[in-house]
């Protein structure tokens, strides 16, 4: 009994495993539609709408036509469209993109299907809007009862009605033509800046500031928006950098920024974005003034296009003392963004804030605002292809909060955080045709907003500039224009020389950029002084020698080896107690490459050993390049020698000749 019993409970307990291993089968070997997620467990994928495009203004009797993606969602979802209430006031709008959820729904169109997708999985609607409640057919309406600024919700449902996926934008009912209501004056700068895009080693790196050209030379694309209103605000040294780098990609980057930027508002920019107040600290006014004028000559030259001098984009900070130098660089208009201005000093008037005055020594200089916080959609927005209906529609209530109105807003959008120039290209076309904004340039918003506000600009955040970088600059300046000197004058365009004096002056310039370390400030110079001090030792001064010379006047031969492969202009300074030069002390050369003969013409004081110094330096003498000596020795008499010698002679011929007719005359006379 016992034992049949241990049995059976064996076989009972076999048998359950069976039974749970063949009921679990199933679930192992067939294949699910479940993904897993970073834990390694298995999820649904979550059902999703995206919105790719819109129509963003919308008449009293038009069409409104959205497009969208879905993602994940079962073939028979449907959408929703809720339509909110108008908002007129920018705290209402910022209230509502807060909170999208919320706030009251004035309209809804239910359970509408989803098109067919094109090629692209894109689905889109269109639907009609009216003014009046009244339907007299079965066609969805999309009731827009007055002029505003309408929240939109686009939901997506699943077949039972549950709510999926939500995405929220905004549509714009445009009021009929007023002469009595003047559009928004809207300027837009695309501003591309970086910190130094070449290294001390002479290395191209863009960076960021490459995706941002990029996304510039799409936006502009010429066959694109032949027509678009906007500034250009570029670093000179970002396009130097694209000039002189060997990259395929990067020349063909220069020759679409070519493109896009012809008959376009180019800024006015110092060569890099400098620290104002350092600059003006360490008594470098002028300095800022070259900065501006190679700036403008290097988009001139790689551009085609000659910047707009009376416009500039402030970077960094602005003292009265720069304000002043920038007025006599023809600086009459500074794009200030809001970031540098006094907090205590902003006004709640929209233009106010737009444009306003800066304390500079002589008079105040104008000054426009750039507006960040409508821009700042762009990074805010969870869905990157919504960002520029938001920036609309926050341009839009800014309107319908005071139609009548004149106001302006200038915005700078964030290029170097846009993925590509798709949102920024739709912003600029929407501005274009609104009936409500009017795309213009800074200067004529300062024009028709005239500034009647004092602001300050805050002082910025670090000084980067040790208490020697004025010397160490000068030096360095010194010695790239002592080399320049050597070879401007016959070097052609293209050639290494050229091109290394392009190369001094280009790491001159990036040493005082904003935000180097002093360190890096040091790398820049040192590569100055020791590019020419490499350069120059490849000419030879004359070797010391002793030069024999057998008359009073004549030429002493020097040999200077120039192991360079180009000419260059050398300056000889002379130098001794005992000769004289006739052609003077200090004579340019032109030394060929290799040894060179050079004949020097001296006059001996005195017979004997003359020491003659040789000193080669560049023909400026400020950059020495070699010095030597050399042993000359006369062995004729010198003029007064040669007097004495003749008195002499002359004294013992008379004497002689006397003493011979004292002779002669006492043989033929007889004695007494």
């Amino acid at each position: 009994m016992s034992l049949r019993f241990r049995r059976g409970r064996r076989f009972r307990a076999l048998g359950l495993v069976l039974a749970l291993v063949f009921l679990a089968a199933p679930a192992i070997v067939l294949p699910t539609a479940s993904a897993q997620n970073g834990n390694g467990s298995s999820a649904e994928a979550t059902p999703s709408i995206e919105l790719v495009s819109q129509s963003m203004w919308v008449a009293e009797e038009d069409f409104f036509q959205i497009s969208f993606r879905l993602l994940n969602a079962p073939g028979d979802s449907t959408v929703d469209i809720n339509i909110g209430v108008p908002i007129r006031s920018r705290s209402a709008f910022l209230d509502r993109l807060a909170e999208p959820s919320t706030g009251q729904v004035l309209h809804q169109i239910s359970r509408l299907s989803v098109p067919e997708p094109d090629a692209n999985g894109i689905a889109s609607l269109q639907i009609t809007t009216t003014s009046d409640q009244e339907r007299e057919d079965d066609e969805p309406l999309l009731l827009l009862p007055a002029e505003g600024v309408y929240p939109v919700s686009l939901v997506l449902r699943g077949s039972d009605g549950t709510r999926l996926d939500t995405v929220h934008t905004f549509l714009v009912r445009t009021p009929r033509p007023d002469a009595n209501q003047p559009p928004l004056l809207v300027g837009t700068v695309l501003l591309v800046s970086g910190p130094p895009a070449v290294d001390q080693e002479g290395n191209v790196f863009l960076g960021l500031a490459g995706q941002s050209l990029q996304t510039l030379a799409d936006v502009l694309d010429p066959p694109a928006r032949p027509q678009l209103q906007a500034t250009v605000s570029l670093d000179p040294h970002l396009i130097d950098a694209l000039a002189i780098s060997d990259r395929p990609e990067h020349a063909q980057l220069l020759a679409r920024l070519q493109q896009a930027t012809t008959g376009r508002q180019i800024a006015s920019n110092t060569y890099v974005p400098l620290d104002s107040d350092a600059w003006i600290d360490q008594d470098l006014s002028l300095q800022i003034g070259w900065q501006i004028e190679t700036g403008a000559a290097v988009l001139d030259e790689h551009l085609g296009s000659q910047p707009d001098r009376t416009i500039m984009v402030l970077t960094t900070s602005a003292s009265p003392e720069l304000l002043q130098r920038l007025q006599r660089e023809q600086v009459e208009l500074l794009l200030v963004p809001d970031a540098l201005l006094n907090p205590a000093d902003e006004l709640v008037s929209t233009s106010a804030k737009t444009s306003f005055l800066l304390p500079a020594i002589d008079q105040p200089a104008r000054a426009v605002a750039i507006d960040s916080s409508v821009t700042a959609h762009f990074t805010r927005a969870s869905n990157t292809e919504a960002a520029p209906y938001l920036v609309l529609a926050d341009l839009a209530v800014r309107w319908f909060e005071d139609p009548q109105r004149i106001r302006g807003i200038v915005l700078a959008p964030p290029l170097a955080s846009l993925p590509d120039s798709s949102g920024l290209g739709v912003l600029l076309d929407e501005i274009s045709a609104s009936p409500i904004l009017s795309p213009i340039d800074p200067a004529t918003i300062a024009e028709r907003l005239e500034p009647d506000t004092l602001r300050e600009v805050r002082p910025a955040e670090e000084n980067g500039f040790g208490e020697d970088y004025k010397a160490a600059l000068t030096d360095g300046q010194r010695i790239a224009r002592s080399y320049q000197n050597m070879v401007d004058p016959i070097a052609t365009v293209g050639t290494p020389e050229r091109q290394l004096i392009e190369t001094l002056e280009r790491a001159l310039l990036l040493s005082g950029a904003y935000g180097l370390t002093e360190t890096q400030r040091d790398a820049y110079l040192a590569v100055v002084a020791q590019t020419v001090r490499d350069t120059v030792a490849a000419i030879q001064p004359p070797s010391q020698q002793r030069i024999t010379l057998t008359s009073r006047s004549g030429s002493i031969p020097m040999l200077i080896r120039n192991s360079l492969d180009h000419d260059v202009i050398v300056r000889l300074d002379l130098n001794s107690d005992k000769l004289d030069f006739p052609d003077g002390d200090s004579r340019l050369w032109r030394l060929s490459p290799g040894v060179n003969q050079i004949q020097v013409a001296v006059r001996a004081k005195t017979s004997g050993d003359a020491v003659l110094e040789i000193g080669v330096n560049s023909p400026t003498g400020l950059l020495a390049l070699g010095e030597s000596q050399l042993t000359v020795r006369t062995t004729s008499l010198s003029g007064t020698g040669v007097g004495i010698a003749a008195v002499a002679l002359a004294i013992l011929m008379v004497w002689w000749a006397r003493h011979w007719w004292a002779r002669h005359r006492s043989k033929t006379q007889p004695a007494e």
